[in-house]
């Protein structure tokens, strides 16, 4: 259709209604009216209404079957206004060359009686061929106004329109009361739009307040979502520039001043070497001949082709020069990859191209996104909104391509505003709530934030932070560490969570254990007790093993909730009894080193001492400042490998397990957990408490290290050292935080309050709407 085309969601009615009614509410609920064109359809026809009344030959049924249908939805939604198009629709209206915008039988009885819609209801432009070939002014305006619109739009010459408005109330050819009963509803229109509370808008201003940074964002990924990959025969998506010494790009526009291609910028930030050929409609014959020999013998050809939907064009084929080249491009026996900017429909003239790409638009972010596609710096997710003729593409078609590898940026990501994180990260500092932390902020798909604050410790000559410090993560180990063993030994059948922890452990079934099964060890609602100082009462590992199988409980297992260290040391014994190797070789043989979280490990090595942060000054027990050593004294006699306690990481390598759990266990295409064990863990396990099996989850009752802002049912945890890890998979966002709060002294606990200050900070800065 060459006026309706890419202006329309989809030829689709489902696809079409589920969008515009959302589009609707989103409008209404900030008092914007919206306007459901054009009615009764205008999809089914081949000519510009600009240039001439097209008219379309349905019946009834064919009409209320596709066309009325998201009419319909659109009332059933609230719209606000209709507009009626310039359409001769014999259907509904039987007097021949009367368009559907001046028909009292559209207009009125069918729109307003049989559909009823009671909003407004406006004409298309007045002044369009479509009407002043066939009617003067004076019966465009007359007819439109009897058939039932409330406003007339854009006639000619409005000082004729009123006269003659005027002149047909005063000799009685208009009731009166017809133009009051649209007045009334046009200002009822105004009353709803709250215009008389809205100040008048400083139009000067008006960038300040469309244009922010999470505008920006939101832009780009509506741009990046949209991108859709149709065919790629050779699978040379994404391209990778460095294995071609010579590329060719060529840019089709169907205009004439061969201005406004972002595209340029774009392949600048993505490729280093390429010759570009601008071609309009203007360009001479010897500017098409250049392009075509240097492609000829380029090693890549790069083709973007902007035809888009313009009024009183009448056509939007392809002008016959340009698809000259692009069928000549195509035979050539090299990697031609096309990419359409605005109208999907041009690669029926070329549908053996081995690679195509839409963006449906000529906007600066769309033009961006596709060079990000195509070489593999976005994922590639778009479907196609409409089927194709003359084409095997349909509704849905796209090939999808996506990397799940977390995405590092070097710096903060601009589109996202992080002045007040930065502010009360410094701010902790000086407020002595930590020596120093460093922050990581993951969404989407990339880290968007990753900074270092403070010193290492409050001496003047301290290491000042590094975003490569290693942290004691502290009770974070429960999640990262033994959760994580116990998900994977649970996909590969080797533990049950309904079983008993003594049928693993035979000596553990005593003295009110006997009950007490691997869920509520991951649940803390054994019955354990909370903790006891194992290192003051033992000297070695089988001394606190045996302690412990001995142990009596304080309550029946299920019965009540106790956050338990030594439930989380249990289930560690468990994972190395059904292994046969200690805990922290089986997550480095399952998880550190599949994930290439190389600083993630237990007990650091000597050439990881530099960037491990000082925890407390320990005059009591070990006499000594504690710097890659656990910090946790359990942890410390269990040889500084521990369910509860003992893993020292870094925020870039937490990053990567969170996108993992974001990723449903899914990175580097390797599944490391299953899909389904990741969504039964991560989620509530008790209607009393705020658990899933290992993690905490966000509830919307108490107090949450992740902030009042966090979604509900986040999973997260925090380590006593002063770190934590929050993941909101509605958000597609995770937070790391680590710090060394407990330097020098454990008694500091600031950290309790500033944590949900934090978080809540940060989701005010990557939600789009404030």
């Amino acid at each position: 259709n060459p006026i309706i085309n890419t202006r329309a969601y989809s030829d689709n009615t489902k696809i079409t209604n589920n969008h515009s009614s959302a589009f609707i509410r989103g409008l209404n609920k900030e008092r914007v009216i919206s306007t459901a064109k054009h009615f009764p359809g205008h999809g089914s026809t081949n000519i510009d209404s600009h240039s001439k009344l097209p008219r379309i030959d349905k019946s009834k049924e064919k009409f209320y079957a596709e066309d009325l249908l998201p009419f319909i939805e659109a009332i059933n939604s609230d719209v606000k206004s209709i507009m009626i198009g310039h359409l001769e629709v014999p259907a509904f209206e039987k007097t021949e060359g009367l368009p559907a915008s001046l028909s009292y039988s559209i207009v009125t009885e069918l729109l307003q009686d049989q559909l009823g819609f009671d909003g407004l209801i406006v004409t298309d432009a007045l002044n369009m061929q479509a009407i002043t070939k066939n009617f003067s002014e004076e019966e465009s305006v007359l007819l439109a106004l009897k058939a039932g619109n409330d406003i007339l739009l854009f006639p000619k010459n409005a000082e004729t329109a009123l006269n003659t408005i005027y002149d047909a109330v005063i000799n009685g050819d208009v009731n009166e009361e017809r133009i009051d009963r649209s007045v009334r509803k046009i200002l009822a229109a105004k009353k709803w739009s709250l215009l008389e509370e809205k100040e008048e808008i400083d139009l000067s201003k008006l960038s300040d307040t469309l244009f922010t940074k999470s505008h920006v964002r939101l832009a780009e990924e509506i741009a990046q979502r949209s991108i859709t990959l149709i065919r790629d025969e050779n699978k040379i998506i994404p391209i990778d520039p460095t294995k071609y010494l010579t590329t060719t790009c060529i840019i089709l526009d169907d205009g004439k001043n061969g201005k406004g291609f972002a595209i340029e910028k774009a392949l600048d930030s993505e490729l280093k070497y390429y010759k570009l050929f601008k071609l309009n409609i203007s360009s001479e014959t010897k500017e098409f001949t250049d392009a075509l020999k240097f492609a000829y013998n380029s090693d890549l050809i790069l083709m973007a082709i902007y035809q888009n939907v313009r009024a009183y064009r009448g056509d939007l084929k392809i002008e016959d020069r340009q698809l000259d080249l692009i069928k000549a491009l195509v035979s050539f026996d090299k990697p031609v990859v096309i990419m359409s900017f605005g109208n999907p429909y041009v690669v029926a003239e070329f549908s053996d191209a081995d690679t195509y790409l839409c963006g449906y638009s000529k906007s600066a972010v769309t033009q961006y996104a596709m060079l990000k596609a195509i070489v593999g710096k976005s994922n590639i997710t778009g479907q196609l909104p409409v089927s194709i003729p003359k084409t095997t593409f349909n509704v849905g078609d796209g090939i999808i391509l996506v990397n799940d590898e977390l995405k590092f940026q070097t710096e903060t990501d601009s589109t996202y505003d992080f002045t007040e994180v930065d502010n009360l990260m410094n701010d902790a500092v000086m407020d002595k709530v930590f020596p120093g932390g460093v922050l990581l902020v993951g969404h989407k798909g990339k880290v968007i934030y990753n900074k270092a604050f403070g010193k290492f410790t409050y001496d003047s000559d301290a290491i000042d932070m590094m975003k490569e410090a290693i942290f004691d993560l502290a009770s974070v180990s429960k999640v990262v560490g033994t959760t994580s063993a116990a998900m994977i030994l649970f996909d590969e059948g080797k533990l049950d969570l309904e079983k008993y922890v003594s049928d693993y452990l035979p000596e553990f079934g005593n003295n009110g254990k006997e009950k007490i099964k691997i869920k509520n060890l991951l649940m803390h609602n054994s019955g354990l007790p909370a903790w006891k100082q194992l290192y003051k009462m033992f000297t070695a590992k089988e001394e606190a093993y045996d302690y412990i199988m001995k142990l009596e409980t304080e309550f029946t297992a299920g019965s009540n909730y106790l956050y338990s260290d030594l439930g989380m040391i249990t289930l560690q014994f468990v994972i190395e009894k059904i292994t046969g190797k200690r805990l922290d070789e089986y997550l480095k043989e399952k998880l550190f080193i599949p994930l290439g979280m190389l600083k993630t490990t237990y007990n650091p090595p000597i050439v990881f001492q530099h960037y491990c942060v000082p925890t407390e000054v320990d005059d009591y027990w070990r006499m000594t400042t504690v710097k890659g050593k656990v910090h946790d004294e359990n942890a410390y006699l269990l040889g500084g490998i521990a369910g509860h306690a003992g893993l020292f990481s870094s925020t870039s390598n937490l990053a990567i397990f969170c996108q993992m759990i974001l990723n449903n266990g899914k990175y580097k295409n390797k599944q490391i957990i299953k899909e389904s064990t990741i969504k039964e863990w991560t989620k509530l396990q008790s209607e009393d408490g705020s658990r899933g099996y290992g993690w905490g989850i966000k509830t919307n009752s108490g107090y949450c290290s992740g902030g009042s802002k966090i979604s509900e049912g986040s999973i997260g945890h925090t380590g006593f050292t002063g770190t934590s890890i929050w993941i909101d998979k509605k958000r597609e966002l995770f937070v790391v935080l680590l710090t060394n709060r407990v330097h020098p002294t454990r008694e500091n606990n600031k950290i309790g309050e500033f944590r949900p200050v934090i978080h809540n900070a940060i989701i005010s800065v990557v939600d789009y709407i404030k």
